[in-house]
């Protein structure tokens, strides 16, 4: 198949280089299924049957450097001579794995045959391989007729794809959902069969798929397909995946809930926008199992036996998450609502987000416009009144006192905006005293 893509003249002086050493230079993989797609909105991968230190010898002396990458997988990274542009080449390698289905192969030898480096790969819409100066696609698996069927199918048997490499399994899921296209019956079904293989996968690994999976119909552009995200999240319960990619979460659930986790109803994941996917997943996940978050939990979920937040981001999570449930358990007062909008005025957007697309607490969005109409602080740095005014009016008074009486007299002035002044708050600072002293 011929295909003339507008590439930058640097790749095509990097090709040239390599014709004038008897090498071939192909673009391989994404790019090339996405440009007979008819897109180009990924990085652009080279390879060839050079090695790493005979394009090291290739490229002295040219416009462009190299820096290896990896050795033992001849990956190296090559560089125009402004340093802006950077592609990443890879040697014709065939690979053995160890039993299991630990990602990394456990023995690589360099090869000159392209057919035997294209029979590593994972799926035949990845193992194309375009050669940049004759404009020739070359295709060992049908992997053009599949992208245009937009069908994921592996290169060879499923069984011997997935054996190698468990990951493949959640790379399929994710490459499915970005590119909205379906998966060879035979392959789902195989990687149901496999999908033990998951439990051989570092937990960093995970993470990348699984962030992927969540945010897939940002992937491309040119791609339209808005329940991207819910197909993937499906797939992975179809797979029965979720004991392998949530182990620490999985483990917490009784006998009733592992069962419950095959019948999830994505419905806040299903339209919600970028800013509150993680916690529209988190939150479909603990309300269809009926399933009370502790801080622990969200960072099972979330953390690095989930989908890899930092513990400053978990815990940021956990107050949203439980803001929410609060909201949809039922604020009985006015006067708890509006310490509750004070307490959570960090996050505020984020959970005023989730309430919309979940159609519930139309009454704390009227009553929060109301506090900012009387101008009630939300901060302390909002209080008419500092911690240096409580040294200079009351120099008596203990410093360890100073931080409760401030947060409670915030509280009050949540009840009583018209209390937010100076003078009126350092009147009722005494009152304030004698309950902190009283606790």
């Amino acid at each position: 198949m011929k295909l003339n893509l507008r590439l930058d003249d640097d790749l095509l002086a990097l090709a040239k280089i390599f014709k004038e050493h008897s090498r071939t230079l192909y673009i391989v993989g994404g790019y090339v299924r996405n440009a007979i797609m008819g897109f180009c909105e990924t990085d652009i991968d080279i390879c060839s049957n050079a090695k790493p230190e005979e394009v090291f010898l290739m490229l002295l002396n040219s416009p462009f450097s190299c820096k290896l990458v990896n050795r033992d997988l001849g990956t190296l990274h090559i560089y125009n001579k402004e340093g802006s542009i950077e592609y990443e080449h890879t040697t014709f390698r065939a690979e053995i794995y160890a039993q299991g289905g630990t990602h990394s192969p456990e023995n690589v030898q360099f090869v000159d045959d392209i057919k035997l480096d294209a029979s590593r790969r994972d799926f035949s819409a990845n193992a194309l391989y375009y050669d940049i100066l004759s404009q020739e696609v070359l295709d060992f698996y049908g992997g053009i007729q599949d992208v245009q069927n937009s069908i994921l199918k592996t290169v060879e048997t499923p069984d011997i794809v997935f054996s190698r490499d468990g990951l493949r399994i959640l790379r399929m899921i994710r490459i499915s959902s970005e590119l909205n296209f379906n998966i060879d019956k035979d392959t789902f079904v195989c990687a149901k069969n496999l999908v033990a293989q998951l439990n051989d996968i570092s937990q960093e690994r995970f993470n990348k798929e699984i962030v992927a999976i969540l945010f897939a119909d940002y992937k491309y552009q040119s791609v339209c397909n808005p329940d991207a995200v819910i197909n993937g999240v499906k797939m992975l319960t179809d797979l029965g995946a979720w004991q392998f990619v949530l182990p620490r979460f999985y483990n917490e659930l009784n006998d009733t809930q592992k069962q419950q986790i095959n019948n999830i109803e994505w419905k806040l994941l299903a339209v919600a926008p970028p800013a509150l996917r993680i916690a529209s997943f988190t939150l479909d996940l603990l309300q269809s199992l009926n399933f009370t978050p502790t801080k622990q939990t969200i960072t099972n979920i979330l953390g690095i036996y989930g989908v890899m937040l930092n513990k400053k981001e978990c815990e940021r999570q956990f107050k949203i998450i439980s803001a929410f449930l609060k909201v949809k358990n039922g604020l009985s007062t006015e006067k708890e609502s509006r310490l509750f909008l004070q307490a959570n005025f960090e996050i505020l957007n984020e959970l005023f987000g989730l309430l919309k697309i979940a159609n519930i607490g139309q009454n704390l969005f009227k009553l929060y416009d109301l506090m900012l109409l009387d101008k009630v602080p939300f901060s302390l740095k909002e209080l008419a009144i500092t911690g240096q005014d409580l040294i200079e009016i009351y120099p008596e008074l203990p410093k360890i006192y100073y931080s409760d009486i401030l947060n409670n007299l915030l509280k009050s002035c949540a009840i009583y905006p018209e209390l937010n002044t100076k003078d009126s708050l350092l009147f009722t600072v005494p009152d304030e005293l004698m309950r902190v002293n009283t606790k």
